[in-house]
């Protein structure tokens, strides 16, 4: 099965989208919000990552339904696997999983983070002392971005996906 492939299968059982809904997301969840506001709060301050210090000021992310549906691929993912990885569902990338969700841009980037109770500061909090992770999320090419997290038998997972505008 191709990645794009079982992206689609991904979709639409897992997630339970119908084929006439496959542009659209459920309304964001408190926790979904929460790290979107979260993220944005850190890009307008700026902020000292490790290992790459400080970071300025970035523009705020624009939210976005495509990134969300590109995320929730991801999380649903993780959370059903139990695996923290870049890698989904036949090998998608998050290249591939934006791909399939309309998003063309010239960067995209996925963040990803999964422990066992809902808690988007804990996740937040993991970023900001992650060197690769700090350095994306702040990262002022990046415009648009889109939110999930997924709580399983396996974990609470979150992904965001950020991107540059649309080619």
């Amino acid at each position: 099965m191709t990645a794009l492939a079982a992206l689609s299968a991904l979709c639409l059982t897992a997630v339970g989208w119908g084929a006439a809904s496959a542009q659209t997301v459920p309304l964001q969840s408190a926790a979904e919000r929460q790290l979107l506001a979260q993220l944005n709060e850190v890009r307008a301050q700026g902020v000292t990552c490790p290992g790459s210090g400080r970071r300025p000021p970035a523009q705020t992310l624009m939210p976005s339904a495509q990134h969300a549906q590109a995320a929730r691929l991801q999380a649903t993912y993780m959370g059903q696997s139990g695996r923290v990885s870049h890698d989904g569902p036949g090998g998608s990338t998050p290249r591939i999983r934006a791909a399939s969700t309309g998003i063309d841009a010239v960067s995209v980037t996925e963040i990803i983070y999964m422990s066992g109770g809902l808690n988007p500061e804990q996740a937040m909090q993991w970023w900001l002392n992650s060197p690769v992770h700090c350095f994306w999320m702040t990262e002022g090419r990046y415009t648009h971005a889109g939110a999930s997290v997924i709580q399983s038998s396996r974990g609470t997972a979150y992904v965001v996906v950020l991107s540059s505008g649309q080619r």
